[in-house]
């Protein structure tokens, strides 16, 4: 639950939230307040529940995607893939697993989108940078300059999954193919560390993670269309019967 009241935002995060791991990426993000909008206060608790105090900040408008920041975006995911390696794991293919364990099967398509994961490979989350973890642009606010927000799943892991899920919006043909070279070159430009080689040689099975994320979200909340996304599915599943993941 996130409440505004004037320039202060306050988050209530899950009554299961592992305290101690949120503690120290409210320390990560205040230590960073270039990259990062710092928290106002400390760690509080309301009901026994964990909340988090912020600054309010001006998101990215959803009216004009071109108009999106995405090269300033990808220069602070690379900065903050830059930074020593640090904090709790970071949570991005965990959150696919949730959100798969969410889905009703009952529902139309599920059944080719829970095909779509069954078939991915064991999910890599190799610990060798600190990484947002749920970033899309979302995740953006614009407060004297763009940072990056909410900071539950930031922590150690492989930077590739923060780049996947625009990965995925590309290869889904949602995401125009521009937007996602502006994006691209801006991380490479600002010497980002995720893409070593060609970049579909790391992005490929994140972004195919994403894609099965996002039609089971979708599926589910009926906010963003899923036919997109469920025709993305089903080549995956083709691409994985016939062996070929490239």
């Amino acid at each position: 639950m996130v409440v505004r009241v004037g320039d202060v935002v306050a988050k209530a995060h899950p009554a299961d939230t592992d305290v101690a791991a949120l503690r120290q990426r409210l320390e990560i993000a205040a230590a960073h307040p270039e990259l990062m909008l710092p928290p106002l206060k400390p760690l509080q608790f309301v009901d026994d529940r964990p909340v988090t105090v912020w600054p309010y900040g001006t998101p990215v408008s959803q009216a004009d995607p071109d108009a999106a920041p995405w090269e300033e975006s990808a220069q602070l995911l690379a900065k903050l893939h830059a930074l020593p390696v640090q904090g709790p794991v970071a949570g991005a293919p965990e959150r696919i697993v949730r959100a798969i364990r969410a889905l009703p099967p009952e529902l139309p398509h599920a059944d080719v989108v829970l095909a779509a994961f069954e078939v991915l490979p064991r999910l890599d989350m190799s610990a060798r940078a600190l990484i947002h973890g749920d970033w899309h642009l979302g995740q953006l606010v614009h407060r004297g300059a763009w940072r990056l927000i909410d900071v539950d799943d930031l922590g150690v892991g492989d930077p590739v999954w923060d780049l996947a899920r625009p990965a995925a919006l590309y290869a889904a043909g949602i995401l125009p193919g521009d937007l996602w070279a502006r994006f691209l070159n801006a991380y490479r430009e600002t010497g980002g560390v995720a893409l070593t080689t060609s970049e579909w040689d790391v992005l490929n099975i994140p972004a195919q993670a994403y894609v099965v994320q996002m039609a089971a979200r979708a599926l589910v909340t009926g906010l963003q269309p899923v036919e997109p996304l469920v025709d993305a599915c089903r080549r995956i599943v083709a691409t994985h019967d016939t062996g070929d993941r490239g």
